[in-house]
């Protein structure tokens, strides 16, 4: 039995203990949400720091945007543009406090325009008659052949494609030709999806078409653009355009590409064309197309624009792209999108290199 004396003697301590512990648990308790309250707070800190930046950086594109339209709106002569001309230059980086902008002005009809690419003539029955196709489905059916070193594609396969691309386009279920795709087709694939039955919204959409392969995609992108329904009317600036496309011109009757020799020596001497009429009476075609050159997709002025902005301010990059449309001297903004690669160029090392130039993605 336990004496009272030695109850006395422990119960002061116990005591004393029990108190260190509830000191230790409350210090213990306080430190935690003083550390909570720090890291809230150095959190909101840092999501206010990443609006605010986000914030003027977005400032900064619409600021610079609105300098591409003042600086496009000083061409003296609208008819004819060209990579002589000043919107053309690539501009420095310009420094900004905390950060730098960076902005590309690109003639969005240097590159054919996938929703000029519908028409096909359903009257005429052999499937690999010219008269069946338009001026710009002959230029991208000749484009789809152009890869013969790296991606061979015959005729015939060119042509299911733009049959492909015309059923994905219209707007019914008729199957086009003896290889076009319709709704039965896209919904037998794992996974199944539809077609859109209307004009196409990107240059990606294209990568869901029957018969475009990966490798195919990054070989075309270089010299594809997606535009407003009605599009340019059908033209491609041809003093600005790759010099690669050169070889989707050729006789009217041919839907082959133009060979690479063939159409070396087809250069402005002067670094552009005045007129489409100066183009065709180039005397390089006269060697390069052994009857007469259809050059009605070709065009010396520019009604559309691509500008291309990016801005690092701080830890923030936001990038954007406006699509303009000249309305006379004035221009308008038609769309924008947000841009995720913050690399100019990204698409230069998809590009087939030929002695002709190397292309870039400017989409």
């Amino acid at each position: 039995m336990i004496s009272p004396a030695k109850l006395a003697f422990k119960g002061p301590g116990h005591q004393r203990g029990s108190v260190l512990i509830l000191a230790i648990l409350v210090v213990t308790l306080v430190a935690g949400f003083a550390i909570k309250a720090s890291r809230d707070y150095q959190l909101s800190m840092a999501r206010a720091e990443a609006r605010w930046h986000g914030a003027q950086a977005q400032a900064y594109l619409s600021g610079a945007e609105s300098l591409a339209i003042y600086f496009l709106e000083l061409d003296e002569n609208p008819e004819v543009d060209s990579l002589l001309e000043p919107w053309a230059m690539e501009l420095p980086p310009f420094p900004i406090e905390g950060g730098v902008i960076i902005a590309e002005i690109e003639d969005a009809q240097a590159k054919i325009n996938l929703n000029d690419v519908t028409g096909i003539n359903q009257e005429v029955e052999n499937p690999n008659d010219p008269a069946r196709f338009t001026t710009a489905q002959k230029h991208f059916l000749r484009l789809l052949q152009s890869f013969e070193d790296i991606y061979p594609l015959s005729q015939e396969e060119a042509i299911a494609i733009v049959e492909a691309l015309e059923d994905w386009m219209d707007d019914d279920d008729e199957i086009t030709g003896f290889t076009g795709a319709e709704r039965d087709y896209y919904q037998s694939l794992d996974p199944a999806y539809q077609p859109a039955n209307a004009p196409l919204s990107s240059v990606d959409e294209l990568r869901l078409v029957r018969g475009i392969t990966p490798e195919l995609m990054q070989l075309l992108r270089p010299f594809i653009t997606v535009l407003p329904a009605e599009g340019s009317g059908g033209k491609l600036n041809v003093n600005t355009m790759n010099p690669y496309l050169l070889r989707t011109f050729n006789d009217g009757n041919i839907l082959a590409p133009l060979g690479t020799q063939e159409v070396g020596g087809i250069v402005a001497e002067s670094g552009e064309y005045a007129s489409t009429e100066e183009f065709t009476q180039n005397t390089g075609w006269g060697n390069a197309v052994s009857g007469e050159l259809d050059a009605a997709y070709a065009a010396v002025k520019t009604d559309y624009f691509l500008v291309t902005t990016r801005v690092q301010l701080g830890d923030q990059r936001r990038s954007m792209q406006s699509l303009l449309q000249r309305d006379g001297e004035s221009f308008t903004v038609v769309k924008r999108r947000d841009v995720y690669d913050y690399i100019l160029n990204l698409e230069r090392a998809g590009a087939p290199a030929t002695n002709l130039g190397q292309a870039t993605d400017n989409e």
